[in-house]
C-alpha cells in the first residue's frame, strides 16, 4: 500500500534590548543627540549573542546666531545637519548555526511508492553573528519668507556589513552545500532634494 511520511517543525527563539538616549540642546543653536542599543538574540552562537549599535546626530542652527541677523530677513531659518549610526539585523533565519539534517521522500527508485531518507548534516559556520547596517547622513534645512518656501538636501550612505551569504564554492566532492555567514556586504549611496510651499 502507499506510505505516507509524517514531518513536523517546531521552533523557538527569544530576543532582548536595552537602549538609552542622551539629548542636548544649547540655546536651540546646537543639538546633540547620543542613542545606544544592546541587543541580543537566540538566533546567533552563545559567543555572539549581543551587540553594541551605537548612533549620533548633531546639528547646528545658524541662522539663530547673532552674526546672521543681517540675513535673516532673507534666509528666516538655516540648519546644518549630520548623523551616523548602527542597526543590527538578526533576521538570518532559525538554526542557521545548527547542523540540520534534511528530510523527504523518493519515488523514483521504488516504483511509485514513497520511501522517506535522510541527507547528509549540513554545514555551518560556527561564528554567526548580526548583520550591521551603518547609516551616514550630511543635510541642510533652509527656510524663506519667513518659512513659507523651505528646501531640504540630504546626501546619505547606508552599508550594510556582514550579511549572509555562502562562503566561496566548495568543490562538489564535498557533498554538501557551502556554509553561510558574514561574508556580504552592500553599499548604497544617494542624495535627495526637497522643496516646499506653505502659505
Amino acid at each position: 500500500g502507499d506510505q505516507f511520511l509524517i514531518d513536523n517543525t517546531r521552533g523557538h527563539r527569544a530576543t532582548a534590548g536595552f537602549f538609552g538616549r542622551l539629548n542636548l540642546d544649547w540655546n536651540g543653536i546646537y543639538l546633540f543627540e547620543f542613542n545606544g542599543r544592546y541587543d541580543g538574540s537566540s538566533r546567533f552562537p552563545a559567543n555572539d549573542q549581543w551587540a553594541f549599535f551605537p548612533s549620533f546626530s548633531a546639528g547646528y542652527r545658524f541662522s539663530e546666531e547673532a552674526y546672521f541677523d543681517q540675513a535673516k530677513q532673507y534666509v528666516s531659518n538655516g540648519k546644518l545637519r549630520v548623523s551616523y549610526g548602527h542597526i543590527g539585523n538578526e533576521a538570518i533565519g532559525n538554526n542557521m548555526f545548527i547542523s540540520t539534517i534534511g528530510t523527504g521522500s523518493l519515488n523514483w527508485l521504488t516504483g511509485g511508492s514513497k520511501t522517506p531518507y535522510a541527507g547528509m548534516p549540513s554545514l555551518v559556520s560556527s561564528n554567526l553573528t548580526w548583520e550591521r547596517v551603518i547609516t551616514t547622513d550630511v543635510g541642510v534645512d533652509l527656510g524663506f519668507l519667513n518659512n513659507s518656501l523651505n528646501l531640504t538636501f540630504d546626501w546619505f550612505s547606508r552599508e550594510t556589513k556582514d550579511m549572509l551569504a555562502p562562503m566561496q564554492t566548495q568543490p562538489a566532492v564535498l557533498g554538501a552545500s557551502a556554509p553561510k555567514g558574514n561574508y556580504g556586504t552592500l553599499r548604497t549611496r544617494g542624495w535627495e532634494l526637497g522643496i516646499g510651499w506653505n502659505h
